[in-house]
Order: structure tokens, then sequence, then C-alpha cells
């Protein structure tokens, strides 16, 4: 499988128009839950975000990477702030406490919504037999295989942190220098 180009979002000058899918952990810099204030390095991603929406490109969200955002959110306020009171996350999920996080998880995800234009995946059209290969070689996860084929088969960009998104042969917009490292 191609390597991806990865390219530093700190100094890309995005086109009007032009549509980047933003990652579950970007959105995470950017719509922190309260457990789990960003690194400072995620001011990069705000400083990348402002540019887009200067620019009038398109951020991007779909079904997999807001379902990766809402679960992560909530099983971070729970590792953090609830485990020691809920020995399980179903006891966690079934309480009081959970609706108040919850409540803030999709108050975040609304004022995602209202940067970001929904787009479906385009799973139909992904070569499916090529993420289970590469998914089975542990070479990436399944998620990325299909985000990765979505991006190529829109031609969009896609702007994450992740330093395993090496694979795939699409463009990715990224401050991680292991990733910008990994794939000039």
């Amino acid at each position: 499988m191609m390597r991806n180009r990865a390219i530093d979002a700190s100094n890309y000058q995005f086109c009007s128009g032009e549509r980047i899918l933003i990652d579950a952990n970007v959105w995470l810099f950017l719509q922190p839950p309260a457990a789990q204030p960003p690194p400072a390095y995620a001011r990069r991603y705000s400083a990348t975000l402002r540019n887009l929406l200067s620019a009038n490109a398109q951020p991007v969200i779909e079904v997999l990477v807001l379902s990766e955002y809402i679960n992560r959110y909530l099983r971070l306020e729970y590792d953090v702030s609830w485990a020691h009171s809920y020995p399980r996350f179903k006891q966690f999920r079934n309480s009081q406490d959970f609706a108040t996080v919850a409540t803030s998880a999709i108050a975040d995800v609304r004022q995602i919504m209202t940067l970001a234009v929904a787009q479906d995946t385009t799973f139909s059209q992904a070569d499916l037999p090529g993420i289970l290969d590469e998914t089975q070689k542990g070479s990436f996860d399944f998620n990325d295989g299909v985000l990765v084929e979505t991006c190529r088969d829109q031609g969009w960009k896609f702007l994450t942190d992740d330093a395993d998104m090496q694979l795939g042969g699409i463009e990715v917009l990224t401050t991680n220098r292991r990733l910008l490292a990994a794939c000039p």
C-alpha cells in the first residue's frame, strides 16, 4: 500500500472550497472534555482551523469521526473523573452523572456541527478487501482505512494528529513531527 504524503498543517495554504476531513483526535483538541484539557501543542490545530475557515475552505465531519469523538470524549471523562465511583463504564452510562457529562459532549458536538459540513462515508466504494488485509496485518485500524478510502474517493485531505496515519496514498495535514518525518 502506498504511503501518505504528510504536509505541515501550520504552513499549509488552504483554498476556498477545499474540503478537509478533520479527525476525531483534532476535534478532541479543539473541543476537549473538561477532564482532559488539550496539550500545549494543540494550539497549532486551533490556528490551523482558523486558517482553514479564513480561507473559506470547508471542514468536513462524518459519522465515523463523530462516533470516535463522542466515544473517546465520554471514556476520557469516565477514566479521569468517574471510574472510582463506577467500577464499570456501563454503570456510569446508566447514571445521572453520565447524563451531565453526555450533555456537555453533545453540546460540543453541536458546536462542531456549526463549523463542519456533514458528509457520508463512501463505504460502498471503499476497497474493503484491502482495508481488511491491512487491518489484519496491523498496518492501521479499520476506521482509519475507511477514512483514507473516503478521502481518496472524495478528493479530500485529512487533518489528523495520528502518527500512525502513514498508509493509504492520500495527502494528510498534520503538525505531528513524527508523521511529518515518516511521510515526507
